[in-house]
């Protein structure tokens, strides 16, 4: 499903994707600055961050249904839960420090809630 567009099943360069917990598919929609879910039969559910997220390229959900996303260009992490809300943003503008992220595009959470960014022009996880 979906084609080029930015409302319900339609996408501008969508760059990652993800199972929630409550077995929808989440998509990072890169060129339209938000994250989609959708059932498994393709049927849109909703639009998350769409007012806060630039350019997201990655995403991953915990055991607690919070989504974790990527901001490539904001060299930043946003999350929300699973109704869309916003809830933090770990930023940091392209520092090279511990707890600083330089073009941040890859995310996972283990089992036990400890996040993995590959943290690309910084060449670390």
């Amino acid at each position: 499903f979906g084609k080029n567009g930015s409302s319900g099943k339609q996408f501008n360069s969508p760059y990652d994707v993800t199972f929630d917990n409550e077995g929808c598919l989440c998509v990072a929609d890169f060129g339209n600055n938000c994250i989609k879910r959708f059932t498994t039969a393709g049927q849109y559910v909703s639009k998350i961050g769409s007012r806060q997220l630039k350019k997201p390229t990655s995403i991953a959900v915990d055991v607690n249904n919070l989504i974790y996303v990527t901001e490539i260009d904001s060299n930043r992490i946003s999350l929300f839960d699973i109704n869309g809300h916003f809830i933090h943003c770990f930023v940091n503008y392209g520092g090279d420090n511990i707890g600083e992220f330089n073009r941040p595009c890859g995310i996972t959470v283990d089992v036990l809630g400890h996040v993995y960014v590959s943290d690309t022009w910084n060449n670390r996880l």
